[in-house]
C-alpha cells in the first residue's frame, strides 16, 4: 500500500479509533462553532438556539429544471411549498432534498434554484440537508465550492450530504480506505472554508462500508446511516451506535407497503419500532424513505416505501407519525439484537474463527465478517464479539471471504479448504435453501399478528432460531492491524 499524508485532523481521527466495549468518543475539534439560528453538534447531538434538536427527517426526491426545483415526476402535485406544508404537517421538521441528479449547465441558475428551494423549505418549517452531486469531477469540485458559498448564510440548511451509499454508487471499485479518508477530508474542508456553520456527512449503507469507506475513519462531522430489511435494522442500528466512533443518525429506513402483500398497517408499525430502536440507541435523528411511492421504481421496495400512495393518499403511517412523537424512549443500547450473529437465521454451515490485532495480540471487538459462496450469488455478515471472535452462519458453503474493523486493515481471500465436522442431521450433499439471499427471505415469517399498536416485527422471539446448524468449520486466527498515518 502506498503512503498517503493525511492532514492532522484524519490522524486525530485514526488515534481516536476505538477497540474496546464501551461506545466509542470521537476526538474532532474542528466541528463547526454553535451558531444562533444554524445546527450545531454538542456532545454527540445535534443542538439549535441552544436547545437539542432531534432532526426527524423526511427524503425528498427532486431536480433542477432551468431555474427551478421541481419535485420527482411521480409525485403528485408540482407545488414544492404545497409539498413541504404538507410533510411538516405530518410532524416532520427536516427534510433531505436529494439533488444528486443533475447534468453541467448554468452554476448560478442552479445556485439560485437550490436557494429558493431552501428558503421554502424554511418557509414551512423544516431544516434541510441537501444530498449533492458527489464532487469526483473537476467540474463538480468547482460547482460544489461554488454552491457552498452561494449558501453558507442559509440558517435551514444544515447539512450537506456529499455522498450518498458509496458501497453501492463509489466509481473506483476496491478502493483503499485511506484514499477515502484523504477525498472525505479534502470535502470537509471544503465546508469549513466556504460554509463554516453548516454540518457535513456521507451517507452509508450497511456496516460492511468499514471495507472501503470505514464510517469511523472518515473526518465527517456525523454519520448519516442507511439500513433497511427488517431482519437486519436493529442489528445494523446496533453495530452503528457502538463502533462508528462518532455522533450517528439513520438517514434512510423504510418497509415498502402496498395494501396488499405488505399490508399498510405493518408499515406503520415499522416506522414507529425503528425510530424506538435508534432513539433508544442513541441516534441523534431518524430519517424516512420516502415522501411518496414510485410506481416505475426499480424493485417492490423503491416502489412502496412512500407515506403516500401514487395516488397522493397518506398511508396509516402518516398517522402513526403523531403518536410516536409523544413516546418516551429508555437507552438500551447495551441489549444487543437477538440475531445480531446471525441476522437471517441461517441453519445450514457455522464457521468460526478469532480476529486479533497483529500488533498487540489484543481481540477485535466490531470487526466485519463477509462471506460469499462459490459463485459470489449468496453473501452474508457477522460481527465479532468482545472476545474477537466471529460465528458466521450460512446455508451454502462460504468460499470468499472479507474482513476488517473500525480504523483497522482488511483482508480479502479465498478459502476452499476449511474442514467440516458434522454437527446435525441434514446430509452435507444435499443442504436446503442454499441460494436463499436476504432479499428472497419473506420477513413476514417473522411477524406477529397485528392487532392496535402491537409490535408486527417479533425479534425477541426465541434466540435458538438464530444458532442452528448441521455443519462447523474454523477458520482459527486472523489477524488486522491498525491504520496509520
Amino acid at each position: 500500500m502506498k503512503r498517503i499524508l493525511l492532514p492532522p485532523v484524519v490522524f486525530a481521527l485514526l488515534l481516536s479509533c476505538h477497540r474496546g466495549g464501551e461506545t466509542p468518543v470521537l476526538y474532532n475539534e474542528s466541528l463547526p462553532p454553535v451558531t444562533d439560528g444554524y445546527v450545531g453538534l454538542q456532545d454527540g447531538h445535534f443542538v439549535l438556539n441552544g436547545e437539542p434538536w432531534f432532526p426527524l427527517m423526511l427524503n425528498y426526491k427532486a431536480f433542477i429544471q432551468g431555474d427551478s426545483v421541481i419535485p420527482a415526476p411521480y409525485y403528485t402535485g408540482t407545488n414544492l411549498r404545497e409539498h413541504f406544508d404538507t410533510i411538516a404537517s405530518w410532524g416532520f421538521n427536516a427534510v433531505r432534498v436529494c439533488l444528486d441528479v443533475m447534468s453541467e449547465g448554468d452554476s448560478t441558475a442552479k445556485f439560485e434554484a437550490t436557494r429558493r428551494m431552501v428558503q421554502t423549505a424554511d418557509s414551512a418549517g423544516l431544516r434541510v440537508m441537501l444530498l449533492i452531486k458527489t464532487p469526483f469531477e473537476p467540474y463538480w469540485q468547482s460547482y460544489t465550492k461554488g454552491l457552498l458559498r452561494h449558501l453558507a448564510n442559509l440558517p435551514a440548511l444544515w447539512a450537506y450530504d456529499f455522498f450518498n451509499e458509496p458501497l453501492y454508487f463509489d466509481p473506483e471499485p476496491d478502493r483503499d480506505k485511506m484514499d477515502a479518508a484523504r477525498l472525505v477530508a479534502e470535502w470537509r474542508h471544503w465546508v469549513r472554508t466556504y460554509a463554516p456553520h453548516q454540518l457535513f456527512t456521507v451517507a452509508t449503507a450497511e456496516p460492511i462500508e468499514v471495507f472501503e469507506w470505514d464510517p469511523a475513519l472518515l473526518p465527517v462531522d456525523f454519520v448519516e446511516m442507511h439500513t433497511y430489511h427488517p431482519l437486519r435494522v436493529k442489528s445494523e442500528m446496533w453495530w452503528y451506535s457502538h463502533y462508528c466512533g462518532k455522533p450517528w443518525m439513520v438517514g434512510e429506513t423504510g418497509l415498502p407497503a402496498d395494501g396488499d402483500s405488505v399490508p399498510y398497517p405493518w408499515q406503520a408499525d415499522f416506522l414507529v419500532q425503528t425510530f424506538a430502536w435508534a432513539k433508544s440507541m442513541g441516534a441523534a435523528g431518524y430519517g424516512w424513505w420516502e415522501f411518496q411511492d414510485d410506481p416505475q421504481g426499480v424493485n417492490f421496495e423503491a416502489q412502496y416505501t412512500g407515506l403516500r400512495n401514487a395516488e397522493g393518499k397518506n398511508k396509516p403511517a402518516v398517522q402513526a407519525l403523531t403518536e410516536m412523537l409523544t413516546y418516551s424512549v429508555a437507552y438500551a443500547g447495551k441489549d444487543i439484537p437477538t440475531n445480531y450473529y446471525n441476522m437471517l437465521a441461517y441453519s445450514n454451515i457455522l464457521v468460526t474463527g478469532q480476529i486479533v490485532d497483529e500488533t498487540s495480540g489484543q481481540p477485535v471487538e466490531g470487526a466485519v465478517v463477509r462471506g460469499w459462496n462459490d459463485d459470489w450469488s449468496v453473501g452474508m455478515n457477522t460481527f465479532t464479539d468482545r472476545q474477537g471472535r466471529f460465528t458466521l452462519y450460512s446455508n451454502d458453503y462460504n468460499v470468499h471471504f472479507e474482513i476488517s474493523a473500525p480504523c483497522m486493515s482488511r483482508q480479502k481471500f479465498d478459502k476452499r479448504d476449511i474442514k467440516y465436522q458434522t454437527v446435525g442431521k441434514l446430509n452435507p450433499d444435499s443442504l436446503p435453501d442454499r441460494s436463499r439471499e436476504y432479499q428472497q427471505i419473506d420477513y413476514r415469517q417473522y411477524m406477529d399478528g397485528f392487532s392496535g399498536k402491537q409490535t408486527v416485527f417479533n425479534m425477541d422471539f426465541e434466540a435458538a432460531q438464530f444458532s442452528r446448524h448441521s455443519l462447523l468449520g474454523d477458520m482459527g486466527t486472523i489477524k488486522l492491524h491498525r491504520l496509520k498515518e
